[in-house]
């Protein structure tokens, strides 16, 4: 038994003494309780919701219309975007909003003249524009019938007829596998130039090689740029395997155009730049690895790689918009899926920029003589 206890006792020893275990062992499971909790664990996720008001009386809406959409906030299902009552073509201005802010694209239009048909008891119809090839597209048209239904039967007069006219709308005719190939893509760039970057600057360490580079004509910014060329030679490999999978297993047709390689190359300095960057603040290899993970596993979850960023809370939006994995994501979407040239240049252009400005730190801050 006691040498039983023995063995034990190293082993307790071992895995005290690595970081990385520990984080595997107690803090991920952790994290995954709070990141999945904060998503699904409230039970109130919204959807956005646009909505044109064209029912007016000096530039007011009407009580009536007012009162109707009330009732759909009091849902608590929509986050309500208002239209402008004097935007002629709605549907336009939704698609081009809901774009640049990452929203579903839904619109309803309340018509000219639907307080005074109420009054008169003529029938009122709403117009609903969605895409019908939205998962969630069903279930929302039924909370907002309801809602019709429930305001109409409130009314003074309960014998109106109120009801909801669905127009479907082509917005991005996918399935959940052409969303989820771009973010497993952007998923495995983020992981191997963090990773990457982490534990070969881990190992050197350790080894003295990073200590000797100060003998050598060598710059940091170049030593840098060479771990970026190296993940750039993986991230090749690792995307063109997971486009031949999609294609040939899941019929996934995606396009690969100058955007979709700005973003790759983007996001193969931009990570490894982040990895470089941790280096610089955790010194032992366990550290640095659990540090990695405590970074990239949030990231992953929040930035949209499994399902969209509309279905999550208010707050971990405003968090997602901030994660540089989001720009990623959302831009090799709009590149090779959505055909979005503009959208992607946006992001393309704000990751390129948030490459450049890690890779400019991790060099600032890297000393060889303290390495």
């Amino acid at each position: 038994m006691s040498r039983v206890y023995t063995i034990v006792k190293g082993h307790v020893k071992t895995w005290f003494r690595s970081k990385s275990t520990i984080f595997w062992t107690l803090a991920f499971p952790i994290l995954l309780i709070v990141l999945f909790g904060a998503i699904f664990g409230t039970g109130n996720t919204r959807f956005d919701l646009y909505v044109q008001n064209q029912d007016l009386t000096a530039n007011a809406p009407t009580p009536s219309s007012q009162g109707y959409v009330v009732a759909l906030n009091h849902t608590g299902a929509f986050n309500i975007q208002t239209v402008p009552a004097e935007m002629s073509n709605p549907v336009s201005y939704v698609r081009d909003d809901a774009q640049l802010h990452n929203r579903g694209q839904r619109l309803l239009v309340i018509p000219v003249g639907f307080q005074e048909n109420l009054t008169s008891r003529k029938p009122a119809d709403i117009q609903l524009y969605m895409d019908q090839s939205d998962q969630a597209s069903p279930s929302l048209a039924g909370v907002i019938t309801a809602v019709t239904s429930s305001y109409a039967a409130s009314l003074s007069n309960s014998t109106v007829s109120l009801s909801v006219q669905q127009v479907p709308i082509v917005t991005h005719n996918t399935r959940y596998i052409d969303f989820f190939i771009p973010g497993v893509i952007g998923m495995t760039l983020l992981t191997s130039g963090v990773f990457g970057a982490v534990n070969t600057n881990g190992r050197y360490r350790e080894l003295k090689i990073i200590k000797k580079l100060a003998t050598t004509p060598l710059s940091k910014i170049e030593w840098i740029l060479g771990m970026v060329g190296y993940q750039m030679f993986l991230a090749a490999i690792s995307i063109t395997v997971i486009l031949l999978f999609g294609r040939f297993v899941f019929g996934v047709t995606a396009t690969i155009d100058i955007y979709t390689i700005g973003l790759v190359v983007a996001a193969a300095l931009l990570f490894p730049g982040i990895g470089m960057l941790l280096a610089n603040f955790v010194k032992d290899a366990d550290g640095a690895e659990a540090a990695a993970n405590a970074i990239t596993f949030p990231m992953m979850f929040l930035a949209g790689t499994f399902w969209p960023t509309e279905t999550m809370p208010t707050v971990l939006k405003v968090i997602a918009n901030y994660l540089p994995l989001t720009y990623i994501n959302n831009g090799l979407r709009d590149a090779m899926i959505y055909l979005e040239p503009a959208q992607a240049l946006t992001n393309t252009v704000i990751a390129l920029g948030l490459a450049g400005f890690f890779i400019i730190l991790g060099s600032v801050l890297m000393s060889w003589k303290e390495e």
